[in-house]
């Protein structure tokens, strides 16, 4: 690629050679335009790249590989995509999306194509159809539907406009004669079923909206008619059944998107809730749990300002919901609650005289408690009979091994709000750190740096990492210049004691910390590394880089219950060692750690 890719198509032109844009339109896709890059980067003349506010370096890789970038505000896939076809300066537009990339016969089929003129002898456009191929999870699929898949991708400039809301297509302002090319598009749009689940939100959003603007309903009937046509489409009469494990879960998840495209229209057409002005958020089981529902507070404060917002969480948690920003009260549902919910916990929730409860946990007590308080609106899933019977707006989520992140299942309970399920929320700091007293104080000033913290407990909420291989990554921080301390119960810590190194640069502070002192040190820490248990997610939340350590398989994996926050990072291993334990090399740890860090200090 040359620097300047306009005056090189205008030489082009003038010695007749017809020249190839290769258009594209981004927002985050650090992941996969290095892919479609490498792949056209020999044949394109020019690659004009719109980018919509990515965060996650796309414009920088688009550069470095020689493309045009250029910024510009989302308006919808056919109006950003019309922009960027328009900027092209090639006589021949190929427009791709950031998750394709052509291989090398396509392109050789796309050039040979552009070299035999714009129009047919009777004046057609001669326009070129691509045949996508889709990777699903790490599997080709050429069944369910999928395959072959053809797109109209290739023309010359000028001659085309997209349109549509959503799965946009190309028109043209004359006829057309449409060549399969040879080769193959290689499509990555699913590395996981939660990518697949977050895009059936997105387009399901897109086409309610784009429905309800027409005027149009489906009654409930012909929606459950249509979600079983679907499936039966896809996995019988398409041959999805052929495609394996690939094809069951295509066939569920297009069914299920069925289903939340036509309910998100009939939620539409019935109308939002009252915007309430008291709202409960319900979560009592685990400090780690919490915390990955916290994202709910921050959506329902932005969607209603004015409302005040309570958290019911266990005794044990309310140092966490106390740091929570945007809080009015944190409510504590101890026992007696538990065991007399229509009576001492009806009283603890009723006091609030609450317009709505988000049970973000369906424990049952909890739930029984809220109805007998008479709270009109209670949210939750209904996939449990108390809760079937007892909320009055139901989320048909399954969470076991959807793919789904907690955090994000948690922000689809919201949909009755008419709040959607923003991923961005899941990149932000949810907590506010509490003010370090004279006890944290001390254990900072022993440090001559901000101390990387190490948790190598997890009350057997987690496979752990084995004692010895935290003692190893401790020495190995020390070597590296790293203060390190350890933190954790008092039982923790004698169950660590065998293995707590010795070295100058290390600290035992395991026992030493009520939760709310943990919170103002990790606050104030370099880092925090751990398997998945409630420290890491407050480290994470209180914006710390986080390391989790994790396994690779349901209900472990960190799809699922990942830290959330602004520096993230995981370690996942499906091994395990002798004892059962988490099978990850120290160094690997280490690696990661200073690759997150370094990635913490450039944002």
């Amino acid at each position: 690629m040359v620097e300047d890719p306009t005056a090189d198509n205008r030489q082009r032109q003038l010695q007749g050679s017809p020249t190839l844009s290769v258009v594209v339109i981004t927002c985050n896709e650090a992941a996969n335009l290095p892919r479609l890059l490498q792949s056209v980067v020999e044949l394109a003349d020019e690659i004009v790249v719109f980018d919509s506010g990515s965060t996650d370096g796309t414009p920088h890789i688009a550069r470095s590989a020689g493309a045009r970038v250029v910024d510009c505000a989302w308006e919808g896939w056919s109006a950003t995509k019309n922009q960027a076809n328009a900027a092209a300066t090639g006589d021949w537009i190929l427009s791709l999306d950031a998750d394709e990339a052509p291989d090398a016969a396509c392109m050789a089929a796309i050039r040979s194509h552009i070299a035999q003129g714009p129009r047919t002898a009777s004046g057609a456009w001669r326009v070129g159809e691509v045949n996508r191929m889709t990777n699903y999870c790490g599997q080709w699929v050429r069944h369910s539907g999928w395959f072959p898949d053809r797109k109209v991708r290739l023309w010359p400039a000028g001659a085309a406009e997209w349109r549509g809301a959503i799965h946009e297509l190309p028109h043209f302002d004359s006829p057309v004669e449409a060549v399969r090319l040879g080769g193959l598009v290689e499509h990555h749009s699913y590395p996981n079923r939660a990518s697949h689940l977050d895009q059936i939100e997105k387009f399901g959003k897109v086409w309610a909206e784009d429905q309800h603007a027409r005027g149009r309903s489906t009654p409930l009937l012909v929606v459950c008619l249509k979600v079983l046509a679907q499936w039966l489409k896809t996995y019988v009469l398409r041959q999805g059944w052929r495609d394996g494990r690939a094809g069951w879960n295509i066939a569920r998840l297009s069914a299920w998107a069925t289903w939340r495209k036509h309910a998100r229209l009939r939620l539409r057409v019935r109308g939002g809730l009252p915007e309430p002005r008291h709202i409960l958020v319900c979560r009592t089981d685990a400090l780690g749990d919490l915390v990955l529902s916290l994202p709910i507070v921050t959506a329902l404060k932005h969607r209603f300002p004015d409302a005040t917002i309570d958290l019911l969480v266990r005794p044990y948690a309310a140092p966490i919901a106390k740091a929570v920003p945007h809080v009015h009260r944190v409510l504590e549902w101890n026992e007696g609650c538990a065991q007399d919910p229509s009576g001492s916990g009806k009283s603890l929730v009723g006091q609030g005289r609450y317009d709505a409860v988000v049970m973000a946990f369906p424990d049952k007590p909890v739930v029984k408690a809220c109805a007998a308080a008479g709270i009109p609106v209670r949210t939750g899933t209904g996939r449990r009979w108390h809760t079937w019977r007892r909320l009055t707006h139901r989320n048909w989520d399954g969470r076991r091994d959807s793919g789904g992140h907690e955090s994000w299942h948690g922000l689809r309970l919201l949909l009755p709000f008419g709040i959607e399920a923003d991923q961005e929320l899941l990149r932000k700091p949810c907590l506010s750190a509490p003010s370090a007293d004279e006890a944290v104080r001390s254990m900072l000033d022993a440090c001559g740096s901000p101390p990387v913290l190490l948790h190598p407990g997890s009350h057997g909420s987690a496979d752990n990492w084995s004692p010895a291989r935290f003692a190893g990554l401790a020495e190995r921080l020390v070597l590296a210049g790293f203060e390190v301390g350890f933190t954790g119960t008092a039982s923790e810590g004698q169950a660590f004691a065998p293995h707590m190194p010795s070295s100058a640069g290390m600290h035992n502070w395991f026992g030493l910390l009520d939760l709310e002192q943990l919170l103002a040190l990790q606050s104030r820490s370099r880092a925090v590394i751990a398997s998945s248990t409630g420290p890491l997610h407050t480290a994470t939340a209180l914006g710390r880089p986080g390391l989790g350590l994790y396994g690779t398989t349901p209900p472990e994996w960190a799809a699922r219950w990942g830290p959330i926050g602004p520096h993230v990072g995981t370690v996942a291993s499906g091994q395990r060692t002798g004892d059962g334990r988490l099978d990850i090399p120290v160094e690997q740890v280490f690696d990661a750690l200073l690759k997150l860090l370094s990635s913490a200090e450039q944002q």
